[in-house]
């Protein structure tokens, strides 16, 4: 499936327009006709703002498949996930136990501690 052909049937799945497509590209209505005829894909720099359009990604605009879902981590998380890697299995669950009590303890202290962090009874 073409590109044009998943802009229009996207139009259609989400009960849009093509002429409000059209406006918001600031193009003519005859001009997405013709890419619909001729099959032919819209120029790059109309994707984005049809893949936001329409709500879909670029991913499935350009492919018809969605990207999966990237987990974003921090630089430290990546550090720790690493090194856990290294572990061999045994111990990576003998860490996990350790990191499970550590922060049952955490979350026991604060429940000692007020708004501004102080020791209350």
């Amino acid at each position: 499936m073409e590109i044009i052909e998943r802009i229009y049937e996207t139009l259609d799945k989400t009960d849009r327009k093509a002429s409000d497509l059209c406006e918001k590209l600031d193009i003519r209505a005859s001009t997405m006709s013709s890419w619909k005829t001729r099959k032919t894909d819209p120029p790059a720099k109309h994707m984005k703002t049809i893949a936001d359009f329409l709500g879909v990604s670029l991913d499935y605009l350009l492919t018809g498949q969605e990207a999966p879902l990237r987990k974003t981590t921090t630089t430290e998380e990546d550090e720790l996930l690493e090194l856990f890697r290294t572990l061999p299995p045994n111990r990576q669950q003998r860490y996990i136990g350790r990191l499970e009590t550590e922060v049952e303890n955490y979350v026991r202290e604060q429940k000692y501690l007020d708004s501004e962090k102080r020791l209350s009874v």
